[in-house]
């Protein structure tokens, strides 16, 4: 298990973290239902119209056209190798906040736990579209 440094402003999406964001209504569910699975990981909230949430997950897996296209009809992005991720300061006064913050030495939930409770919450609520 890769242990990250979580006192940096910035994490750089790959190998061994990726990011995927969507819109704070959308996260919400998606957290709720990987907090009951005890899947939930670090989540950080960007202030905006509409306010974006950014889930942080271990490392991607392949997957089929139909799942990235279900992802981009739902308004989710995946976040390209090499990507910078600003991280809340701990005053959380600025742009960023922590929903889920990080716990030491706790694994990242897997990519595809993501991906699939969007693609779950999508299928039981559709005022997301």
């Amino acid at each position: 298990m890769t242990v990250l440094d979580w006192s940096v402003s910035v994490l750089t999406v790959g190998d061994p973290v990726e990011a995927i964001g969507m819109r704070a209504g959308l996260g919400a569910e998606v957290n709720s239902m990987l907090s009951m699975a005890m899947l939930s990981g670090p989540v950080v909230a960007y202030a905006g119209t509409p306010e974006r949430w950014v889930f942080l997950t271990a490392s991607a897996t392949s997957t089929s056209n139909t799942v990235l296209a279900d992802l981009v009809r739902l308004g989710v992005g995946l976040f390209p190798m090499g990507s910078l991720i600003a991280l809340p300061c701990n005053d959380n006064l600025g742009t960023a906040r922590w929903i889920n913050r990080p716990v030491p030495h706790r694994p990242l939930p897997p990519w595809q736990a993501v991906v699939a409770a969007v693609r779950r919450t999508s299928s039981v609520s559709s005022g997301w579209l």
